[in-house]
């Protein structure tokens, strides 16, 4: 066990070894939490480095533990009161390893001295990647087991996977060829979308809706606007993060769009929260229920479980 003046001096040197870079990171992991009976007794001193990680936490009932977020974890309101670590993916890490953490918690590390970093100086890293739902489960059940609060983020998946099934079944019913082909704006310029690997395709699939992107390869590719005049969605949605995007008259004016079909029957989705849309948290599913009732306006009638098409998701 590192006695308290040999860990800070630890802490001060990895600080001084490691620069401030590019880091893409929310860090659970490497050396296990002290187990409590209560979600936290503040015993347990957690940083994260992603707005998602920030909202597992949360939901877990580990807020007080939470010592330090990016600039950007604004939810739930009490995120905003935890001290800052730099931006998302841009930590500063003499100010993180003051914190004295005993767990990051990372979306995607960069630098990998980074991580050593942490490591050497005695603080637990888990970097979690969130693509689809069953890596949301996967990520709060891996939080879960690091913070010893296991049967928390059992119940938390099971309550998701219901609310989500529910959402799924009511939709199941509907075959392809009658579901809305959904193309969903993330940028306008250039203009970004969100392909068939991202967590994105997977929310629009499990709201009844077909992503017409859904055959490109990478997470968020840019297309042609004369790509998304030749796909013909039923439905766009603009959904940004962070900056002021297009508005719908501004979309709906684009050069040769208004010949679109969800330009021609004012299908132009813009007002569902993006943080519900591009967010990978459990709020997801807060996003899959919106998006449904956006895509099917008028009621849909539920299915029994038994005649839900499975696979119909990736």
């Amino acid at each position: 066990m590192t006695n308290r003046p040999a860990r800070m001096w630890i802490l001060a040197a990895a600080a001084a070894s490691v620069a401030m870079g590019s880091l893409v990171l929310l860090i659970l992991g490497g050396r296990s939490a002290a187990p409590t009976e209560n979600p936290c007794d503040r015993t347990l001193r957690i940083v994260s480095l992603a707005p998602s990680v920030t909202e597992i936490v949360f939901a877990l009932g580990l807020g007080d533990c939470l010592v330090g977020a990016t600039e950007h974890c604004n939810w739930p309101s009490q995120a905003k009161q935890v001290e800052r670590v730099g931006g998302f993916g841009t930590p500063n890490m003499e100010r993180l390893l003051a914190l004295r953490p005993d767990l990051v918690v990372a979306a995607g590390f960069t630098r990998k001295e980074s991580i050593e970093a942490l490591r050497t100086a005695g603080i637990g890293v888990l970097d979690v990647r969130i693509r689809n739902f069953d890596e949301l489960f996967a990520a709060i059940t891996d939080i879960g087991g690091e913070t010893k609060n296991s049967s928390r983020a059992e119940a938390l998946v099971a309550t998701l996977r219901a609310e989500l099934d529910a959402v799924v079944q009511r939709y199941a019913h509907i075959p392809p060829e009658r579901r809305p082909r959904v193309f969903v704006e993330i940028w306008h310029d250039p203009l970004t979308t969100a392909g068939g690997t991202s967590f994105l395709n997977d929310l629009i699939c499990r709201a009844g809706g077909i992503n017409v992107a859904a055959e490109l390869p990478q997470l968020h590719p840019r297309v042609n606007p004369e790509k998304v005049l030749e796909w013909d969605p039923d439905v766009i949605v603009t959904a940004y993060m962070g900056r002021s995007g297009q508005t719908v008259s501004q979309v709906a004016g684009r050069i040769g769009w208004a010949q679109i079909k969800a330009v021609r029957h004012g299908r132009i989705i813009d007002d569902v929260p993006s943080d519900i849309l591009l967010r990978p948290g459990p709020r997801l599913v807060e996003g899959v229920k919106t998006l449904a009732e956006r895509l099917y306006p008028t009621s849909a009638t539920t299915v029994p479980a038994a005649s839900v098409s499975e696979g119909a998701c990736p």
